[in-house]
């Protein structure tokens, strides 16, 4: 197979994007303009080939070969091949961590990376589809919120189950269904906490 032809080296995996019914050439197109406003930009994908230098602290040291993974689709470089599309990307790129199929993702089976945590957003009531209210006055920013869901091993400054607040457009949000909008944040970017 022409893929497992490209070896990445140091810090880079090679990564095969994962095409899913909704994707066009494994970009997600979003659903028509009539619904939603909000275009992910994330790829699914499965990591083939490791650099050595791939697993180390400051990159993606959970990441293993065959992984399903999550990763920014402006993150890397395209690596057209005749038996699929690849990218070739920094460990530190990947958001997440996949178990099962990326049909059945949930709360349950994804793994936040690196400094990450994985939150539900809460009180969607200030946004809707992805859209902020034009007539709050856009000098006064507001804060998204969410429940913290699980931390990356080295994430452990917000226990499951926190209620923090942070910029809206910091993170992933790398699930977006009405009934559960999943995000992956790093820590730092962690505003305050509320308490219950």
């Amino acid at each position: 197979m022409e893929k497992l032809s490209v070896n990445p080296q140091g810090l880079n995996i090679l990564a095969e994007v994962t095409k899913l019914p909704s994707y066009v050439d494994g970009v997600y197109m979003g659903e028509s303009q009539m619904t939603t406003k909000m275009n992910i930009e994330y790829y699914y994908g499965s990591a083939i080939k490791l650099g050595d230098s791939a697993n180390a602290k400051d990159q993606c040291p959970e990441v293993k070969e065959g992984d399903n993974i999550v990763f920014a689709q402006f993150a890397g470089y395209g690596v057209p091949t005749t038996d699929g599309y690849c990218k070739v990307i920094r460990g530190h790129d990947i958001v997440a961590i996949v178990k099962g199929k990326f049909e059945n993702m949930s709360e349950t089976s994804v793994r936040p990376t690196g400094e990450r945590i994985l939150v539900k957003i809460i009180g969607e009531e200030l946004i809707q589809d992805g859209v902020y209210d034009d007539t709050i006055d856009p000098r006064e920013a507001l804060t998204q919120k969410g429940v913290v869901v699980s931390c990356a091993k080295g994430a452990t400054k917000y226990p499951k189950g926190t209620v923090v607040a942070f910029d809206p457009y910091c993170g992933n949000l790398i699930m977006n269904e009405n009934d559960c909008k999943l995000k992956t944040i790093n820590q730092f970017d962690i505003l305050y906490t509320i308490d219950k």
